[in-house]
């Protein structure tokens, strides 16, 4: 499920244990590697190609990422998904593979593949969360906060996606 601005924001702030920063306190790591494999060969499947997993960051509030490579979408453009270990969290994003030439257009991938990739999470539990909103200033319960500087301040993602 995509979750609009409204109802993102009520759930990252009812996620948001501030005893608990890279799990709540009710995660079970096997069901969310079991779940997150059965993500990966559901999106091998449904692009015939192998999905990468990248980053996985064990103690991290991330639990990993999947790579949709350009050379399996009708695009210039990779997809990138993103699964926190909070609440069944994901994000979805569109970004230039590697090899993409710098100064080229901006990366491109077909609205019905980014879809695809929204039907697979939403079948598998995963909440969708828009990747905008986890960009801005982090103001929730943890003292998140107290570990950087004021210009160099956390945000949501790093609540719930990259942090430590």
């Amino acid at each position: 499920m995509t979750l609009d601005d409204e109802h993102a924001w009520a759930l990252l702030r009812a996620l948001d244990d501030p005893d608990h920063l890279t799990a709540p306190a009710d995660y079970d790591p096997d069901a969310a590697r079991e779940r997150f494999d059965r993500l990966v060969a559901r999106l091998d499947a449904d692009f015939a190609c192998r999905c990468p997993v990248e980053g996985e960051a064990g103690a991290a509030s991330r639990h990993g990422a999947i790579v949709v490579p350009a050379t399996a979408l009708s695009g210039t453009g990779r997809i990138t998904l993103v699964v926190s270990n909070f609440g069944d969290l994901a994000v979805i994003g569109v970004d230039a593979p590697d090899d993409h030439p710098v100064g080229a257009a901006p990366a491109y991938v077909a609205p019905e593949e980014t879809e695809r990739v929204a039907a697979a999470l939403d079948d598998l539990g995963y909440t969708v969360v828009p990747e905008d909103l986890l960009r801005t200033t982090y103001d929730g319960a943890s003292r998140l906060a107290d570990h950087y500087t004021v210009e160099d301040a956390p945000t949501w993602w790093i609540r719930f996606f990259d942090y430590p």
